[in-house]
């Protein structure tokens, strides 16, 4: 593969991953980096070997990438302004970077770099960079403080001396350089500006806007209009302040969590209920729980030892690509109750399956490496009802069923009634994926350099921590509470609770921990199982339920044409609202119809989890969002994927028809 300036390296060569891992050690602009985030960026690192006097960059190309030496030397050149004498302004030896500024900006290259004697150096693409800096914002920060800390020391250097030449080089003398490169002003500008555009959440004012438009004439219109027959006025305009967030949720116009604020405040303010009771959420063992878990979730990933589990499973997979894909789709299922959030368990994923990918073998958007990210996303994303703590959406619907039942479904009791479903929809769409994108044979035999990316990460990791083995016997110990229950009777939100308080006597819940947690989802669900205990109070959930039945009510009588239509509503309603939202809505709705047919409302609220996540558009599902950019798009397409999305829709109806015998026999019929 030619470099920058159009020479050809001498070849590509991987060095010994103990001293790579020294290297990048002792680079100071990774100081910032804990050993878990080091090793995730450590995984782009592609490694060089070139010949003395090969020009890895000339001056004036465009920056796109970071270098580190790992071997030998470089020379640094730069041109005066006259642009007829090159000098070399320093060398540069084993574990000394060049090209810093290249991940912040693509600004020309203000040096050329050349080989002095024989050398390897490690390569940082710089679109890896930024991809990775989406899946961990900490990386961008801690080298843009570095970046900043050397800019400022250069304010005194003369004003013609160039930014990226003394990044590059450091030289101890003003190095001349040619009219139009960047000056040290210019490049500290350039930092700024990149960090800032990382770090910028973008603010769609045309959607917020069009979201309270929308808001208000709904309300208007609420307000004037007479409630509809059998429901209270109370109960209609609780109806309407719910309708009148929708726009905003479809449209993600302002985040779930504080929609769900302001359907509290809108409910207070206009009579509909009072504070405690549109608050009740908040109040209950089931937002407990949510909350445990997704602080556990967090401090567990903070620790590295699921990375280190993740780098484990993808070294030893063997069996071509079915054993590969089944392997990947099999570990995101045992992962799931420890991790139970489905997108976090994609996000842990994405950066190493890239890797991955190219180790085995796969070129970039093949059948065999579209298969491996389908695999993926079956495994750790869409199976997400596996368990009562395979999702937070899964517990935030088992808390929304009705207080009759709500009781008898636990951790043990959802994975048992849900087991006939979960299992015909794994194999189905698995059996799927493995006969729809299994790679032609004669593959190309897997990639040395990245088995040794992979043994890199493993060494930059080190030996399992204190803190590794700490949150590994306390995911599993919770684990145990959560499966020991019938036998303590403690509620799993208690037991979370304890699981907490080991994470944070030992100190591996911290405040960093908490700052990572998703109190936007937290706060949604709070809110959520308010709705219930609102629309239970007011009567509008009765009300409702007989409208729906008015529509669904022939069909509970054939339990097999319920849950098919149950299912194919749950994807139409997908179109329109997110996942999180959706499936509790949904199971709000209609549980008390199935209730009054004589089906267990679990079983509208299983196929909700289910079906209200589908990925026809790829705007529809979080976790296939996270996918795409966890793997920078690089291995699979939309139209790949769409194959997926349409097999794991037709098993979907297909196991909920097929689990109605077996829910029958252990009476959920």
């Amino acid at each position: 593969m030619p470099d920058e300036s159009g020479d050809a390296p001498l070849s590509v060569q991987s060095g010994d991953h103990l001293e790579y891992a020294r290297l990048l050690r002792q680079v100071d602009l990774f100081s910032g980096l804990d050993r878990v985030t080091l090793a995730k960026l450590s995984a782009h690192l592609q490694p060089r070997s070139y010949a003395a006097h090969a020009v890895i960059f000339r001056q004036g190309d465009a920056g796109d990438a970071f270098y580190l030496v790992a071997s030998g030397s470089v020379g640094v050149y730069a041109i005066d302004r006259t642009g007829a004498i090159e000098t070399r302004v320093k060398v540069l030896h084993s574990g000394e970077p060049f090209g810093e500024m290249a991940l912040l900006s693509n600004i020309p290259r203000t040096a050329s770099i050349k080989v002095e004697t024989d050398c390897e150096v490690l390569r940082l693409d710089r679109n890896s960079f930024i991809e990775l800096v989406r899946q961990e914002p900490s990386v961008a920060l801690a080298i843009a403080a570095t970046l900043s800390g050397r800019l400022a020391a250069m304010l005194d250097q003369p004003r013609g001396t160039s930014a990226d030449t003394l990044d590059d080089a450091q030289p101890s003398q003003p190095s001349p350089v040619r009219d139009g490169s960047p000056t040290t002003d210019q490049g500290k500008a350039a930092a700024a500006a990149a960090v800032t555009a990382v770090a910028r959440r973008q603010w769609p004012p045309g959607r917020t806007v069009i979201a309270l438009a929308a808001a208000v004439a709904i309300f208007a219109l609420g307000w004037t209009v007479s409630p509809p027959h059998g429901l209270t006025s109370v109960a209609w305009h609780g109806l309407v302040a719910l309708l009148a967030i929708l726009p905003a949720l479809v449209l993600d116009a302002l985040l779930e969590g504080i929609l769900g604020l302001l359907l509290a405040c809108a409910w207070v303010l206009s009579g509909v209920t009072s504070a405690s009771e549109a608050l009740s959420g908040f109040a209950t063992a089931s937002w407990v729980l949510v909350v445990c878990v997704l602080i556990i979730g967090a401090a567990i990933t903070q620790t590295g030892v699921l990375y280190r589990l993740a780098l484990e499973t993808i070294t030893h997979m063997r069996g071509g690509f079915v054993g590969e894909a089944t392997a990947l789709a099999c570990a995101g299922q045992i992962l799931g109750p420890a991790v139970p959030n489905a997108t976090s368990r994609i996000i842990i994923i994405a950066p190493m399956l890239r890797e991955l990918v190219d180790a085995l073998g796969y070129a970039p958007k093949s059948k065999g490496a579209a298969g491996l990210a389908m695999a993926v996303l079956i495994g750790f994303g869409q199976m997400a009802a596996t368990t009562l703590t395979s999702a937070t959406t899964s517990v935030l619907v088992a808390a929304v069923l009705p207080a009759q039942v709500r009781g008898s479904i636990n951790w043990i009791t959802w994975t048992i009634y849900g087991a006939p479903f979960n299992l015909i929809l794994f194999v189905g769409t698995m059996g799927t994926i493995l006969w729809c994108y299994r790679p032609p044979s004669g593959r190309s035999q897997p990639s040395s350099e990245r088995a040794k990316s992979l043994e890199l990460q493993r060494a930059l990791l080190g030996p399992m921590s204190r803190e590794e083995k700490v949150a590994l016997w306390v995911g599993v110990g919770l684990l145990t509470g959560f499966v020991t229950q019938p036998l303590h009777g403690i509620n799993p939100g208690w037991v979370a609770a304890i699981a907490v308080g080991v994470l944070s006597a030992t100190r591996v819940i911290t405040a960093n921990t908490l700052r990572a947690v998703n109190w936007n989802f937290a706060l949604l669900f709070g809110i959520l199982i308010s709705l219930a205990t609102v629309f239970g109070h007011s009567g509008l959930d009765r009300w409702v339920a007989g409208r729906v039945a008015g529509v669904m009510g022939d069909l509970a009588s054939s339990r097999v044409a319920f849950v098919v239509v149950l299912a194919l509503f749950c994807f139409a309603v997908s179109f329109v609202v997110r996942w999180q939202a959706a499936a509790p809505l949904v199971t709000i709705a209609l549980a008390p119809v199935a209730s009054a047919s004589g089906i267990h409302p679990f079983i509208v609220g299983l196929i909700a989890v289910i079906a209200c996540n589908g990925f026809f558009l790829p705007y529809q599902s979080t976790t296939y969002l996270a996918l795409d950019a966890g793997t920078g798009r690089a291995l699979f397409t939309h139209a790949q994927a769409t194959a997926t999305a349409i097999a794991f829709a037709v098993w979907t109806v297909i196991a909920a028809a097929l689990s109605v015998p077996v829910w029958h026999l252990m009476g959920l019929m």
